[in-house]
C-alpha cells in the first residue's frame, strides 16, 4: 500500500481525450466534490502513475520502495509489513482470452472520451459484496476487484457472486507480502508462485482466467516480467483515496475525505483516471496503522459515482468493458 516506482518504467496511455471542459484538479476538485450523509458501511493504499510529459512525484511506505504518481495531488504514503514466501509453484490459470500483456505499466483507464476505472484492492469480504451491490444499485456495470488469494480462500462465495454480477477480478498476489518480508525479495520464482496460485483459485471460483495484475504497495520489483510470463498486464492507479486510513467507525467527515481524494484528478491523464479503493485489508500492519474498516468506503461510493457521472465519465473496468 504505498507508491513504488521502478526507474524508467513507462506508462501506457489508453483512450482518446474529448474536448470537454476539464474536470477540476487539486484544490478545485476539493471544493467541487459532493457531500455525503452519515449512513453507510465498510478499504488500504498505493499509487503509481507516470505519464509521458508529467512530472513524477512519489511517496514511500515504511519498508517498501518508492512509486511514482502523476502531477496533481500527491497521495499519502501507506505503511508496509512482512512474512515469508510459499514454495510450491502452481500452473497458471488459462488466459487465452487475455490481450497481449502490456510492455509497460497501465495507469490510465481504457476507452474513448472520458472514462474512469473504479478499482478495489485486497479481496473478498462482506464489504466486497456491499461495494458490488452499491455499484449495481447505481447502474455501474463495470469495475475491477484486485484480490489476494488468501482473502478469497476465506470468503470464496463472495468472489463467485461478485464475478457473477459481471465485475472483473484481477490478481493481487496470494498473501500481500512486501519484498522486505520475503527472503530474497520478489524474485521471479516467488512472484510466479504468488500470481499463479491466485489465478488458479480465481479460475476455480469464477470460471474465468485473470488478465491483470496489481502488485501490493505498487512495488515493481520484477513485476512486469513475472506478470507477462503469466499472460497478464500490470495495472497501477492515478488517483489514490487512502481509504485505508479510515477510523474504525462510520465517519461522515472521513467519507467526505474519500470523496474529495477520489475526485481530485492528476494534471496529466485527467480524462482517464484509475481510482484506488479497498474492499478488505490483506496487508499485515497493526490495525492502528492500517484500518480494516471499509464502511466509509461503501458510504462514500454513491457520491463518487455521482461526481464522475455528472462530469461526463463512462465507467469501465481495466479491460475496457463498460
Amino acid at each position: 500500500m504505498a507508491l513504488v516506482a521502478a526507474a524508467g518504467v513507462l506508462v501506457m496511455t489508453v483512450g482518446a481525450c474529448t474536448s470537454v471542459d476539464p474536470p477540476p484538479t487539486g484544490a478545485q476538485a476539493a471544493s467541487a466534490a459532493p457531500t455525503v450523509s452519515a449512513t453507510g458501511e465498510r478499504t488500504t493504499t498505493a499509487t503509481g502513475t507516470t505519464t509521458p510529459g508529467a512530472t513524477a512525484t512519489g511517496t514511500t511506505t515504511p519498508g517498501a520502495t518508492a512509486t511514482a504518481s502523476p502531477t496533481g495531488t500527491a497521495s499519502p504514503s501507506s505503511p508496509t509489513p512482512g512474512t515469508a514466501p510459499s514454495t510450491t509453484p502452481v500452473p497458471p490459470a488459462p488466459a487465452s482470452a487475455c490481450p497481449a500483456p502490456s510492455p509497460t505499466v497501465i495507469t490510465q483507464a481504457p476507452g474513448p472520451g472520458r472514462t474512469v476505472a473504479l478499482t478495489f484492492d485486497d479481496g473478498a469480504s462482506a464489504d466486497m459484496l456491499a461495494i458490488a451491490q452499491v455499484l449495481r444499485a447505481q447502474s455501474v456495470r463495470a469495475a475491477t476487484f484486485f484480490d489476494t488469494g488468501a482473502k478469497d480462500a476465506q470468503s470464496p462465495q463472495a468472489v463467485t457472486d461478485v464475478s457473477a454480477m459481471g465485475f472483473l477480478i484481477g490478481n493481487h498476489t496470494w498473501d500481500h507480502q512486501y519484498p522486505k518480508a520475503v527472503r530474497g525479495g520478489w524474485s521471479l520464482p516467488y512472484l510466479s508462485d504468488q500470481i499463479s496460485r491466485t489465478a488458479a483459485q480465481t479460475l476455480r471460483l469464477t470460471g474465468a482466467g485473470e488478465c491483470f495484475f496489481r502488485p501490493p504497495g505498487g512495488v515493481q520489483d520484477n513485476v512486469l516480467a513475472a506478470a507477462a510470463a503469466q499472460g497478464m498486464s500490470v495495472v497501477m492507479w492515478s488517483v489514490d483515496t487512502s481509504d485505508w486510513q479510515s477510523p474504525p467507525r462510520l465517519d461522515p467527515a472521513f467519507q467526505q475525505r474519500i470523496i474529495t481524494r477520489a475526485t481530485t484528478l492528476p494534471a496529466a491523464g485527467a480524462d482517464h483516471p484509475i481510482v484506488l479503493m479497498h474492499s478488505a485489508k490483506a496487508s499485515h500492519e497493526p490495525e492502528q496503522q492500517v484500518s480494516s474498516f471499509r464502511g466509509n468506503t461503501v458510504a462514500a461510493l454513491p457520491s463518487i459515482i455521482a461526481w464522475y457521472r455528472s462530469h461526463g465519465y463512462q465507467f469501465v473496468d481495466v479491460a475496457g468493458r463498460s
